[in-house]
C-alpha cells in the first residue's frame, strides 16, 4: 500500500511539472492570416522594409531572427528585384486586431481550393505584439501576416526569447522559396 501511494504521489508530481511546463510555453499567443489570391510558390527572394519602431536594439534582434527564418526556407535576401518585402512592427500597448479563421496555409497552397472563405475573428492582443508581414513586391499587397502577442512576458527567462517568438510565428509559414529543396539543404549541411 505504501508503494502504491509513493507511485501515485510520483505520478501526480510528474503531471504537475508537465502542466506547469506547458503553461509557461503558452504565454505568447501566435496566429497568422494569408491571402487566397496569392501563388506562394512564386516567391524566391526578399528584402526588408524599415522596422516601424526601435527600442533597445529590439528591431535588430528581431530582424536577425526573421532573416534566419527566411534563409532556412530558402529565400534569398536581395535589394535587386525581390519578390517579397518583409515588414515588422512592435506594438507596446494592448491591441484590437481582426484576423481570420482559415485552413492551415500548407493545406491551402497544396489544394488552392477556391471554396474556402475568410471567417473574420476579432482578437484582443496583449501588450507587446510583434506583427510580421510578407508583402508581394509587385502589387504591394500583404500576402501573409504572422503575429505574436505577449512577447514581453518571459523575457527574463531566456537569452533567445525573441528568436523563439519569431520562430513560433514562422512555424505558421511552413512554405519554401521557389526552386528550393529543403532535403538538398539538409544533406549539404550534414556533410
Amino acid at each position: 500500500m505504501l508503494m502504491l501511494r509513493s507511485i501515485f504521489t510520483y505520478v501526480a508530481l510528474l503531471l504537475v511539472i508537465i502542466v506547469a511546463g506547458c503553461s509557461s510555453g503558452r504565454k505568447v499567443f501566435v496566429e497568422h492570416d494569408y491571402s487566397y489570391e496569392t501563388n506562394f510558390k512564386d516567391y524566391s527572394s526578399y528584402t526588408f522594409l524599415e522596422c516601424e519602431r526601435d527600442t533597445n536594439n529590439l528591431c535588430t534582434e528581431i530582424y536577425e531572427a526573421i532573416r534566419r527564418q527566411m534563409q532556412v526556407r530558402g529565400y534569398k535576401l536581395t535589394a535587386e528585384k525581390p519578390t517579397l518585402l518583409v515588414n515588422y512592427g512592435i506594438f507596446y500597448d494592448n491591441l484590437r486586431y481582426q484576423g481570420y479563421m482559415q485552413p492551415v496555409i500548407k493545406n491551402w497552397v497544396d489544394t488552392e481550393n477556391d471554396g474556402f472563405r475568410y471567417e473574420p475573428i476579432k482578437y484582443a492582443l496583449d501588450k507587446g505584439t510583434l506583427i510580421v508581414s510578407l508583402i508581394d513586391a509587385e502589387s504591394d499587397q500583404v500576402v501573409w501576416r504572422g503575429y505574436a502577442s505577449g512577447i514581453f512576458k518571459g523575457v527574463e527567462n531566456s537569452n533567445n526569447h525573441y528568436r523563439s517568438v519569431v520562430r513560433r510565428i514562422f512555424d505558421q509559414y511552413p512554405l519554401f522559396a521557389k526552386g528550393y529543396d529543403p532535403r538538398r539543404y539538409s544533406e549539404a549541411v550534414g556533410r
